[in-house]
């Protein structure tokens, strides 16, 4: 058996790495995914105690990775990115809250008013740390440091705690099922594009919609002076064709294209350039209907991973295929509305459009949140039409455009970010001149993944 799994394994590297190098693979590749709720739901827990202890999980993790065919483990591990609430319940989040269905959701927040854009451009980590954040997060109250240090450090356990906590049975599935386990370790990251960040956690969606035409020229500054913090927030250590540097995007389908054009879209493309530059490939989900900008996304880098939730497939594949990697577009209420010939139909008209010449992963619209947004029998159905029917007859020949094929150079001002809170070695050297130049990189990683950690609490 465990020869079997090996080999089922080794198949599922290949088919990864051959895509990722831009060699059309035996198949596609199948990627399903089913989050904490539904399985807490699946297997019959309350969705409120299983989202304090990720452990409960482990039984209908099982159940479902046996109901359901996946290259990819469909079930994963708790993390920030998933939303644990205790971390964000601990540090009085006002921007990241728990609603009555268990859910931690995003209402619309401010964190900077309209007259403190000299401020964020003058020293943006700064601002963010003395004014976003505490105002954020309320028990991170600088007027009361013993109760704010004390916070901080129950929230950091309990994430570290929620993530321990269904690594075990996360692992064994992974071993059990032979699953791809995915990019190596530091080649992937996360961010946003510099205007999204600065209307979901610092002006919102009405304050930035007016700050577009009332302070324009302060917002493009603005997206300036984000864009460093943006950058090295998503740089992966270990770059990799595998891993990829993901950003939500959030505001364009709510803009005039003049404005996407002129305000949004430069310091997204400078970002990505700087990122092809060093070999890392660019992912984007292009939320909402992106049609009347498909044009102008082929101004972003080769190579990038572009997944839609709504518009024409045809049409983007012939516009966008043979630059970009194309994903999603299969709508995911009909798993749940469908009948089962319906959604395996859809899956094979879907991939008739997409699958010739490569480029293609298949993906839905939309992840299902409940078990009631999704007919879990549809959804292994799919996944097997996806693995039986996306098989290619011209496998190894190449497609598409590799990662930086524009031979874009990296412009090394993007990374100089001055701040007064980041960690100076040359100061700290100073003051501490017994310590080794070796402990340097400690030092500056220790830095860099507390500046993670502040980045992804406003994300």
């Amino acid at each position: 058996m465990k020869e079997e799994v090996k080999k089922l394994q080794q198949e599922r590297a290949k088919l990864f790495s051959d895509f990722y190098n831009n060699k059309i693979p035996e198949r596609l590749t199948v990627s399903m995914s089913v989050g904490s709720h539904i399985l807490a739901e699946f297997g019959g827990l309350n969705v409120f105690e299983t989202s304090y202890d990720y452990s409960k999980l482990a039984e209908p993790a099982k159940q479902i990775c046996k109901m359901i065919y996946s290259d990819t483990s469909p079930v994963g591990p708790a993390g920030i990115i998933s939303r644990t609430p205790s971390f964000y319940q601990l540090l009085g989040s006002q921007s990241f809250v728990m609603g009555n269905k268990g859910f931690v959701q995003h209402p619309e927040v401010v964190g900077m008013n309209d007259d403190e854009y000299p401020e964020l451009i003058a020293d943006p980590y700064a601002f963010l740390l003395e004014k976003v954040i505490p105002r954020q997060y309320q028990e991170l109250d600088a007027t009361n440091p013993v109760r704010m240090l004390n916070r901080m450090q129950m929230a950091k356990a309990a994430l570290a705690n929620d993530t321990a906590s269904c690594m075990p049975w996360f692992l064994a599935l992974q071993e059990e099922h032979g699953y791809y386990k995915g990019a190596p370790m530091g080649s992937g990251g996360f961010c946003e594009a510099p205007y999204d960040f600065i209307a979901d956690q610092l002006r919102s969606f009405s304050g930035i919609s007016k700050d577009i035409r009332r302070h324009r020229e302060l917002l493009k500054e603005a997206c300036e002076a984000v864009l460093p913090l943006m950058f090295r927030m998503g740089l992966p250590a270990n770059p990799h064709p595998e891993g990829a540097v993901g950003t939500p995007l959030h505001m364009p389908t709510f803009m005039r294209e003049k404005d996407f054009m002129e305000v949004w879209l430069p310091t997204y493309k400078k970002m990505y350039e700087n990122y092809a530059a060093l070999g890392i490939r660019g992912s984007a989900f292009c939320e909402d209907d992106w049609m009347r900008y498909l044009d102008n996304l082929l101004e972003l880098p080769a190579g990038m991973r572009l997944m839609f939730e709504y518009g024409d497939p045809q049409t983007i594949k012939d516009k966008l295929g043979k630059k970009f990697i194309l994903q999603g577009l299969y709508p995911i209420a009909l798993i749940k509305h469908g009948t089962k010939e319906e959604c395996v139909y859809k899956a094979k008209e879907l991939m008739d459009i997409m699958m010739p010449g490569g480029g293609y992963i298949f993906g839905f619209d939309k992840g299902p949140l409940t078990l009631s947004d999704v007919n879990l029998e549809n959804l292994a159905a799919v996944a097997e039409t996806v693995r039986d029917y996306g098989v290619y007859d011209n496998p190894g020949e190449p497609f598409g455009t590799p990662v930086n094929s524009e031979g874009f150079v990296f412009d090394e001002s993007i990374l100089n970010i001055k701040s007064k809170y980041f960690f100076d070695w040359e100061e700290f050297k100073a003051k501490y001149p017994h310590t080794p130049d070796a402990a340097r990189a400690n030092f500056e990683k220790f830095d860099k993944q507390l500046f993670d950690q502040y980045m992804l609490m406003l994300i």
